[in-house]
């Protein structure tokens, strides 16, 4: 046995190895694609597009607390907020 042809014996070993997947990858290339979105992806891009249409800071509310503020009339109702984060409050 001559320990010189290993390295070629290796060598055609992965050139068949690479050939085989190189013909799985042509083989499914060659097969059509198809997309199919359910109902709940196309309800979630239609919100993501309503979302991306919102401006992200609302100017009319910020002048409004900001004028509730400067008046002196804007209070906070802690116990209302403690239930909207519990999931209490509708």
């Amino acid at each position: 046995m001559k320990i010189g042809n290993l390295p070629a014996i290796a060598m055609d070993q992965y050139k068949n190895i690479n050939n085989v997947k190189t013909r799985k990858t042509e083989a499914v290339a060659m097969g059509t694609d198809r997309l199919e979105l359910s109902g709940a992806a196309r309800l979630f891009d239609t919100a993501l597009l309503a979302i991306r249409e919102t401006p992200e800071i609302r100017m009319d509310r910020v002048e409004a607390i900001r004028a509730q503020i400067t008046a002196g009339t804007y209070s906070i109702n802690t116990s209302v907020i403690a239930q909207k984060m519990l999931g209490f409050a509708e």
